[in-house]
């Protein structure tokens, strides 16, 4: 296997920022090289280097991201605010409820639709049997959920507004 191959180490980090380029991360391995070099103007100007290129780097991916924006593209609009909101859709799945609730759904919203007022006094619907119970535990837990989603729309409103300061 190893005379047909090539093994490539690439190493991918859980903060990597979206306007980290193939240029800037050569940038940066070059302020690594001269770092250890020891030469201090080399070490310098490869730094002044890396900040001019993060820079550059920064401005296109806003640029790109504000041209979402700026287009006559919704979808491309709509794309850009998830982005930036770091937004993930919900896979939302119906509930597998019975018969009978949708009958008594049924006959709760036919009770405003009253065309007659025989029809209004014929026969009342009938009240469901169920009983509605919530534990303190469930309370927590759901509390518990809110909470964590407030908090991370305040991370995702927080790095938003971070993302269009370039530095």
């Amino acid at each position: 296997m190893d005379n047909v191959t090539v093994d490539k180490r690439i190493r991918v980090y859980p903060n990597q920022k979206p306007w980290m380029t193939k240029e800037v991360q050569s940038l940066l391995r070059i302020r690594n090289t001269t770092f250890r070099s020891g030469d201090g103007a080399q070490y310098s100007a490869a730094r002044a280097n890396l900040k001019r290129g993060i820079r550059k780097a920064k401005t296109a991916y806003k640029k790109e991201i504000e041209d979402h924006f700026t287009s006559n593209n919704i979808r491309q609009v709509w794309q850009g605010v998830q982005h930036i909101t770091s937004y993930r859709p919900s896979n939302l799945t119906a509930a597998d409820g019975d018969a009978s609730l949708a009958e008594e759904l049924n006959l709760f919203f036919a009770h405003f639709e009253v065309k007659s007022p025989e029809a209004a006094t014929s026969h009342p619907p009938a009240l469901s049997s169920h009983i509605l119970t919530v534990e303190e535990h469930e309370v927590r837990s759901a509390c518990r959920q809110q909470h964590l989603k407030m908090e991370q729309q305040q991370r995702r409103d927080s790095q938003a507004m971070r993302l269009f300061s370039v530095h």
